[in-house]
């Protein structure tokens, strides 16, 4: 029920994170409409009066397919005639400085420098705002000079823009969506944490760490984290890039939990951990800005994932060959962040112009993850409950089995042993220990085969008493537990009981069978405490003297509960 439950809610989240993301799709990030695109220009350039009169096929303008700038760029907005833009927003990244420059015809120049720790970061994907330096309506361009650029998106994914983009209605709406996404994202965490105390297996913590990493990603890929915290460029670089490690560490890790035992190559399981080990080296790596790499810029950590990537298809490919039925609900839910990642990666590797930052996809391949992976999570706890339950149900049947006599089917001591307290309790006072006489001579004059026979028939002449427990200890010995006032007569019935049915059941055996009782009544006020071996070593020793003397016969005996009188009861008895 709870693993149907499961697989049922996650579909609904499933659905709702669609509509939602493909809502957050189209709803436009911001009413301010953006001014045309930048060109920029590589290779140490400094912003000159030859820079400003540079021909055209100097500059590289977004679109060209170019992919690559150098650490110090230049990049050049066109200012259109009544165009006041009043800040520049672009994607977070590592630089020394950021020079701006407001150009007008006549060659009166504004300036405006600021390092990393006195831009704005905005709730707007991993973005900064900056204030241009005034633009009136002589101004035909502004450049904005980077110094130690450490991300080519930095000079390449600048616009301009008349007021703050995240200043309106439609920016509220898009924030408020993605906060509803993140829910949806983090939900099965608590399914997976409630479930994890029904069924211990590592999948459900591994898909509760991997949606929690997911979740966090979305809120630091989003920009929502500016929203609540104060966070500085570099910071919040930082945890955008281990983020990334982590969560593709975790994701490796419930891999490997997740697809079954036998539908992975043993080889490729032992290897998952050490490509998540090799997501997070290569993030900290990334994270370093070591010098010998800068001329990467930020297609390093791409490029540098690529063999995740494909030791993901591997994986993938051998599970879906060897049939497993797990792997199917993670290709179905991996694919949208998986193609996303590969069109980035071939983008940056060949300037084919394609879009490598954008924004809905991320966030449709995330929740395509997170949610279709939750109900594999949900059908597989349900295959895993039922099969835990069927083992359960084999094992109490076991149980069952193990605690029965297999010749009379009755309980065996074992059954009794732990059970004897509570039914001493419940009213069964009266033990009886009970002996075939002389059976040892039917075994050897009538056979072993006749033997168990004579046995099973005292075994269906026990059990049919209401208020006993019947047990055989083994050979010819066998116990009865009763309860009720009459268990002394009632056990003296079933002693007799023996010959007329065996000499019913079995005419041929030519010989009368008699038994033997030893049996103590033991009220539980006078033997709070009582044991099982407590009670049989006193019924053993009536047993004895029933042999003694003569046989056929019981002996019994009352253990009496005397009560402390109360202090009333006491006066009047000195009274009388």
């Amino acid at each position: 029920m709870t693993g149907r439950l499961y697989t049922i809610t996650a579909g609904l989240y499933a659905a709702l994170a669609f509509i939602a993301a493909l809502w957050l799709a189209y709803i436009p990030v911001t009413s301010q409409e953006a001014h045309p695109s930048a060109c920029v220009i590589g290779g140490l350039p400094q912003f000159t009066e030859g820079t400003i009169a540079a021909p055209g096929q100097q500059w590289r303008c977004q679109g060209s397919g170019a992919k690559d700038v150098s650490q110090t760029a230049l990049v050049r907005f066109d200012i259109e005639e009544e165009s006041r833009p009043r800040v520049l927003r672009s994607r977070i990244g590592l630089f020394d400085e950021i020079q701006l420059f407001a150009v007008d015809h006549d060659g009166t120049v504004r300036t405006r420098i600021y390092s990393i720790d006195t831009v704005q970061p905005v709730a707007s994907e991993p973005m900064f705002l900056i204030d241009l330096p005034e633009v009136t309506e002589q101004t035909r361009s502004v450049f904005m000079q980077i110094e130690g650029a450490g991300h080519d998106a930095t000079p390449m994914r600048a616009v301009l823009f008349d007021a703050d983009p995240t200043a309106n209605s439609e920016h509220f709406r898009a924030m408020v969506m993605i906060a509803l996404l993140v829910g949806l994202v983090l939900a099965p965490m608590v399914f997976d944490l409630a479930f994890f105390g029904a069924l211990r297996s590592p999948f459900l913590l591994w898909h509760a760490i991997l949606s929690l990493t997911f979740g966090v990603l979305v809120i630091l890929r989003s920009g929502l984290i500016v929203e609540f915290v104060e966070i500085s460029i570099a910071t919040w670089r930082a945890a955008l890039i281990m983020g990334l490690g982590f969560c593709i560490f975790s994701a490796a890790m419930f891999t490997r939990s997740f697809i079954e035992e036998d539908m992975l190559d043993p080889r490729l399981r032992r290897m998952l951990p050490f490509i998540g080990i090799w997501a997070v080296v290569l993030s900290a790596i990334h994270l370093a800005h070591f010098d010998f790499l800068q001329p990467l810029g930020g297609s390093f950590h791409s490029i540098g994932l690529a063999p995740v990537l494909v030791a993901f298809g591997i994986v993938f490919a051998d599970a879906y060959r060897r049939g497993s039925r797990a792997v199917r609900f993670q290709i179905l839910g991996w694919m949208p962040l998986l193609l996303g990642f590969a069109v980035q990666l071939v983008s940056y590797l060949a300037p084919l112009g394609l879009p490598t930052d954008a924004l809905p996809m991320f966030y449709l391949g995330t929740l395509s993850e997170t949610t279709i992976t939750a109900i594999g999570v949900g059908d597989k706890f349900l295959s895993l409950r039922k099969e835990l339950t069927a083992v359960r149900s084999e094992a109490e049947e076991l149980e069952k089995l193990s605690e029965r006599d297999p010749l009379t089917g009755l309980l065996n001591r074992r059954a009794i042993d732990s059970r004897f307290d509570q039914l001493h309790k419940s009213g069964y006072e009266t033990f009886a220990l009970l002996d075939l006489d002389h059976f040892k001579k039917i075994n050897d004059t009538a056979g072993h085969d006749t033997g168990d026979k004579v046995l099973q028939v005292i075994a269906e002449a026990l059990r049919g008493d209401d208020g006993t427990i019947s047990i055989r200890l083994g050979g010819e010995e066998f116990v009865l537990l009763m309860r009720g006032d009459d268990a002394f007569e009632r056990a003296e019935r079933l002693r007799q009981m023996v010959s007329l049915r065996v000499a019913r059941s079995l005419p041929e055996l030519g010989q009368v069978v008699t038994a033997s009782m030893g049996l103590i009544v033991a009220p539980r006020k006078a033997l709070p405490k009582a044991t099982f071996s407590d009670l049989y070593s006193r019924a053993d020793m009536l047993l004895y003297e029933a042999k003694a003397q003569g046989r056929n016969r019981m002996m019994a005996e009352r253990i009496q509960a005397f009560e402390r009188r109360k202090a009333p009861d006491r006066r009047k008895s000195k009274a009388a």
